[in-house]
């Protein structure tokens, strides 16, 4: 649930052409960096859903950097890569 559409959101926003082991790595070493147990051993091991749409960003931007690392995405700059990641995050609207 908080891996998998921020790994495709990182897909997207870098315009990487496969999906490489140390992508998903990427991911599961940042979704474990936002775990609230590291600051309190009591707390839950998952980022509240509260706090989904921030982890998401954080996870794709992760994912689109090694991408780029991988050479399976197009060279863009740290700033313009974030961006991309944010812009391309899609929102909900409802009528």
């Amino acid at each position: 649930m908080h891996v998998f559409p921020a790994l495709g959101l990182g897909l997207v926003a870098s315009g990487a052409t496969r999906v490489t082991d140390k992508m998903i790595l990427a991911a599961a070493r940042t979704i474990g960096a936002n775990s609230p147990a590291l600051k309190d051993p009591a707390a839950s091991l998952l980022p509240a859903l509260t706090d989904i749409r921030r982890v998401a960003v954080e996870i794709a931007y992760a994912v689109a950097l090694e991408a780029q690392n991988a050479g399976v995405a197009p060279k863009r700059t740290e700033e313009e890569l974030r961006q991309r990641v944010i812009t391309t995050q899609w929102t909900p609207a409802y009528a």
